[in-house]
Order: structure tokens, then sequence, then C-alpha cells
């Protein structure tokens, strides 16, 4: 899926997201001790299959580390990226179930931080929204992520997805779905490869997850951050930017 992702997809879960600082702003934010080449610029319009920003803690290095991924899960068993879908979201009710999910969540879990994202109300007048900390902090989304070999050339991808759960507060009003967020208190648990991945991590990062989502703002914005049926994809800092009175 690209930037040319539809609209029937992108209403269906958190399909785009803004990440407006720096790299460099990153690191001590989160403490990171290392980054890797090519990171992704900030971009005002991420969609799946975009690079995007991923922390992770490496077992072999044991550094946090700030990684260029692919938006949208690719599991070590795919024969080729156009074998199945490679989700760019996870709901939170399989990560311990599905067959897709169940090994990143148990020991590759990972930090997708972000500024913001847009959502559109499903109900009603379609409204779209930017949500973004109030306080105009940075969001930690809960990740997952895989390496990848690919079998034709043997060259490694790193790809990453974004766990969701059942919309809480305000988003209730919005959206079916939103993204898990963390709060500073489980950055370290969450990263950790030795810490289980199981209910009870699930259920602490619930709770922090509630504290985060009442911090956030509901900013109305124009439609420009959704792709056009031409194919037609805006990247600016306009997008966020709330919507004249009246506007479309």
């Amino acid at each position: 899926m690209s930037a040319r992702t539809s609209f029937t997809t992108l209403v269906s879960m958190c399909g785009r997201f803004v990440v407006a600082r720096a790299n460099a702003d990153l690191l001590p934010l989160f403490e990171i001790d290392s980054s890797g080449s090519d990171l992704p610029e900030p971009s005002y319009n991420i969609a799946p299959t975009h690079s995007i920003p991923v922390i992770l803690d490496s077992l072999k290095t044991e550094q946090r580390r700030l990684e260029s991924a692919r938006w949208g899960l690719v599991p070590p068993f795919k024969k080729s990226l156009k074998d199945g879908p490679t989700p760019f979201n996870a709901r939170v009710e399989k990560l311990g179930s599905s067959g897709m999910y169940r090994g990143a969540f148990s020991s590759r879990r990972a930090i997708i931080p972000a500024s913001g994202f847009f959502e559109r109300r499903k109900l009603s007048d379609l409204q779209s929204f930017y949500i973004t900390p109030a306080d105009g902090s940075v969001l930690a989304f809960a990740g997952l992520y895989e390496w990848w070999r690919d079998p034709a050339d043997s060259s490694w991808l790193l790809s990453a997805t974004i766990v969701t759960h059942p919309p809480q507060g305000q988003m209730t009003e919005v959206h079916d779905r939103e993204p898990l967020y963390l709060d500073d208190t489980m950055l370290d648990a969450w990263l950790d490869p030795t810490e289980p991945g199981d209910e009870g991590l699930l259920a602490a990062v619930a709770e922090s997850s509630a504290e985060v989502a009442a911090g956030l703002e509901f900013r109305e914005v124009g439609d420009a951050w959704l792709s056009t049926a031409k194919g037609q994809y805006v990247n600016a800092p306009e997008l966020i930017e709330p919507a004249p009175k009246g506007a479309a």
C-alpha cells in the first residue's frame, strides 16, 4: 500500500500520522544510544509503506536504537512483499494469538514516535481531525517490528506496525479504533525484549494509554491529507492547521 491508499482503507483504522520533529530531537526524548542510517525526514503525512522512525532495544548490542522501518509489518515467513498483507495496524486483541504478531509481541516490541495523527469521523459529517498532545509533547505509539530477509537477494528489511485498541475518551465520538499510547512509565517495559509479552504487560500499557488520551487535542482540519481518487498526495505543514469555519 502506498501514498495512494484508498479512502476505504484509510477510514477503517489509523492510516496517516505526522512526525514533525527532527531525528536529532528524538534522541534525548527517548534516551536513544545510537541511530541508523537513512533515517526518514520529518513528514506531515506519513502513509503505509513509507519509511518511519522506530525505536527499539537491541538484545544483541544492549543499546536503544533509532532506526528507519517500512510502515507495514513483514513477518519472517513471507516469501515476497506481494505475498499477502503487510498490516500497518495490529489489533491489540490479536497480539498473543495471531501468527502474524505473536513472535513480535513476545520480544520485538517498538516505539513509534509521532507528533500526531489524522482521523476522520466515521459517522455524521465525516469531519477530519488532527489529534495531537495539547501540551506539544511527542506521542509514543506502541508498535511491533520484524526483520525480513528477501529470498531474491538476501537483503534485510526492517518493518513495523502500530498497535491499536478500542477508543477511549473523545475518540469514541470519532472512530472505533485508536493507537495504543505509551506514557513515560511504560517505555522501558514495552521495549525490553526480556519482558514477557503477556496480558499483564497489556493491562499496564492500557492504563497508561488512558492518561495520554486524556491530554489530546482534537483539532478540526481540512481533508487535504487524504489521497484523492487521482492519487494526488499532499505533505505540508498546512495539513495540521485548523480548518477555517465552514470549510470542507
